[in-house]
């Protein structure tokens, strides 16, 4: 096969060179269209350039094709002067590239090349981080002819539209890219990319895209990627159930290698303890959260089936040092997976370590977020997560200018940050922030300086003085925002919302964290939290089908009310035992869990995603399910 590829190549090359030995002929003609020769082009270094392209050899094709296009007259000068300008872009040479097209002139490039170019220019764009421009100048993938440059098109626009939170069409670009890719690494890696943009979505709209009309191809992925998620990734549930998708879908692409991998990939990340040891702090001031985070992770452990590690419960010790002999005790006894502590200052000791001998889900997060640090993961109810989401809602609804107000206290300060570093970070801008009196109800002055009614009151007193006599005034706040994000708990919002109104900000939304929805409902209090848009958990907003949740309650009546999120704490610290290094060697993979759709960064660090819902009568209703778009 190798031996007739090469003669077809060499027939190729004797047909150029021919054509060029017409061409020479033709003397008025040479002296027009090309370039002096220092060299003849040769068959040979033709097929050196190929060879060195089919080799993967990008700087070494891009030298040979530079040759060959300075020694060539039109229509093989363009034609090189292209596969030089390809070269460069696979070798990642972008500025080169750049330099190459700046120094050409007008027929350089012949028009049959021309939307060969623009494919080029197309991807720089997205190179250099200017995605919508790249989305804009890629031509109509329809009107490419050459196969090369319509799966580079494919590629750059599937980058794209992943960039800008289009998980489902990259996957679909992606599985088109593939009837014009021939090596099996191009096969492999387009797998991956494939499989990347599946995991960015989140089970419910896998689930929903299954119910609606596909092509074979991407619904054998959607299924194949619903398998790993429901099992978790544990190899006794995943095997059987690929043998089955198998069974389907024989011809399928991932069917050769792929849902095999999945299979072998299941055996070496999934975490399989056999003896897990619970440390919480049982008796001190964290005391009734600990119960309902431990009865939460209990009810989850006993509705495991029969095969479950043993599990030991620890009542941890708030000292460092004794935590540490407790912690060093439990691995004695057997423990080879710890879940705790909750104390933030003891998982900011655990982190000064270099390496934890065994793997451990923390209950909260250090305060250093900056590295982290092997088998420590840290799990909890993260309140920058939610500032951070609202940051994307606010922006995904082409909110641009926010002012925050949050409470004169180091939460709302952490918050603060969190919201502003993060919008500012994806484009918007935030025009002023201010503080208010927490333990006070009277939050008027700060919500003054916030809207810049003072400076109103000001212009309106000059405006008196200049025409001596009293006038009307209604205050006019600032005409520069569209948003505003607020933080505070239940009591805090109730009176927030409505000087809001009577300090004139009719027509601003108005966004918050978890913390202003009470775990027990009160549709006459919540009424003046009506309007205010909130992100909160899967287990406080869409409960009523949850079976879970109706056990639990029945289980623990009034604990269950007071401390819900915690309760689902501790059962998702559970279900996210086996998932942890999954997770953690994917951080683009999510898992739907009670406490919102769960990732984990590269540090270990867990992160919640949460649902966007509005206050409606006094009535939490749920708006939308994901900060991704839905396609």
């Amino acid at each position: 096969m190798h031996k007739l590829h090469l003669q077809k190549l060499v027939q190729r090359s004797l047909i150029v060179v021919t054509t060029l030995f017409v061409i020479a002929c033709q003397t008025t003609t040479v002296t027009v269209l090309k370039p002096k020769i220092s060299q003849q082009v040769t068959a040979e270094s033709i097929f050196i350039a190929l060879n060195y392209e089919q080799g993967f050899e990008w700087e070494k094709a891009a030298s040979m094709y530079q040759h060959l296009a300075d020694n060539s007259a039109q229509p093989d000068r363009s034609k090189y002067l292209q596969k030089t300008a390809l070269m460069l872009f696979k070798d990642q040479h972008y500025d080169e590239m750049q330099t190459l097209y700046d120094s050409l002139t007008d027929g350089d490039i012949l028009e049959k090349e021309a939307i060969n170019k623009y494919v080029l220019l197309a991807g720089l764009y997205f190179e250099n981080g200017k995605t919508y421009q790249s989305l804009g100048n890629l031509p109509d993938i329809e009107t490419i002819t050459d196969p090369t440059y319509k799966a580079l098109a494919l590629n750059i626009r599937s980058k794209g539209v992943l960039a800008i939170g289009k998980p489902m069409e990259t996957a679909k670009l992606r599985i088109q890219i593939g009837q014009y890719l021939e090596s099996d690494f191009e096969i492999q890696e387009n797998h991956k990319f494939i499989w990347d943009a599946l995991n960015r979505i989140t089970e419910l709209h896998i689930i929903k895209a299954l119910s609606q009309q596909q092509t074979i191809d991407l619904r054998g992925w959607l299924e194949l990627n619903l398998i790993a998620r429901r099992s978790n990734m544990l190899p006794a549930k995943i095997e059987p159930w690929i043998e089955k998708w198998h069974e389907i879908y024989v011809d399928h692409e991932a069917s050769l290698i792929f849902a095999d991998q999945l299979v072998e990939e299941s055996k070496l990340i999934y975490i399989n303890p056999t003896r897990i040891a619970l440390m919480l702090p049982l008796s001190d001031k964290l005391k009734n959260v600990a119960e309902a985070i431990q009865n939460g992770f209990l009810y989850a452990y006993y509705n495991d089936g029969e095969e479950k590690p043993e599990l030991e419960i620890i009542n941890a010790s708030s000292e460092p040092q004794q935590f540490s002999l407790q912690y060093n005790q439990a691995i004695q006894n057997g423990a080879d997976f710890i879940v705790g502590p909750l104390d933030k200052k003891l998982v900011n000791e655990l982190q000064l370590n270099e390496e934890l001998k065994i793997p451990t889900l923390t209950l909260n997060y250090a305060d250093n977020d900056r590295y982290g640090i092997n088998n420590l993961y840290q799990f909890g109810l993260r309140p920058e997560d939610e500032a951070e989401q609202i940051a994307d809602y606010a922006l995904i609804s082409s909110q641009y200018h926010a002012v925050t107000l949050t409470p004169d206290s180091k939460l709302g300060d952490r918050l603060n940050k969190a919201f502003t570093e993060r919008f500012e970070a994806l484009g918007g801008q935030v025009v002023e922030s201010a503080r208010y009196p927490s333990r006070k109800n009277d939050y008027s002055p700060s919500i003054k300086q916030l809207l810049n009614l003072n400076s109103s009151k000001r212009r309106h007193s000059i405006l008196q003085q200049v025409i001596g006599e009293k006038s009307e005034f209604i205050p006019r706040r600032r005409q520069d925002i569209d948003m505003v994000f607020i933080a505070g708990n239940p009591r805090q919002a109730r009176l927030i919302k409505p000087q809001l109104k009577f300090h004139h900000a009719k027509g601003l939304n108005v966004y918050a964290t978890s913390s202003i929805s009470s775990s027990i409902s009160d549709p006459d209090a919540d009424r003046d939290l009506d309007d205010i848009l909130f992100v909160d958990t899967p287990w406080a907003l869409t409960n009523t089908t949850n079976p879970d949740f109706a056990a639990i309650k029945k289980l623990w009546p009034k604990q269950s009310k007071r401390y819900a999120r915690f309760f689902a704490l501790g059962i998702d610290a559970y279900k996210l035992i086996p998932s942890l290094r999954r997770l953690l060697i994917t951080p683009e993979e999510k898992i739907a869990l009670n406490s919102g759709t769960i990732s984990v960064d590269t540090k270990g660090r867990v992160h919640r995603e949460l649902i966007l819902a509005t206050y409606k009568k006094g009535r939490a209703q749920v708006l939308k399910e994901s900060v991704e778009v839905v396609e």
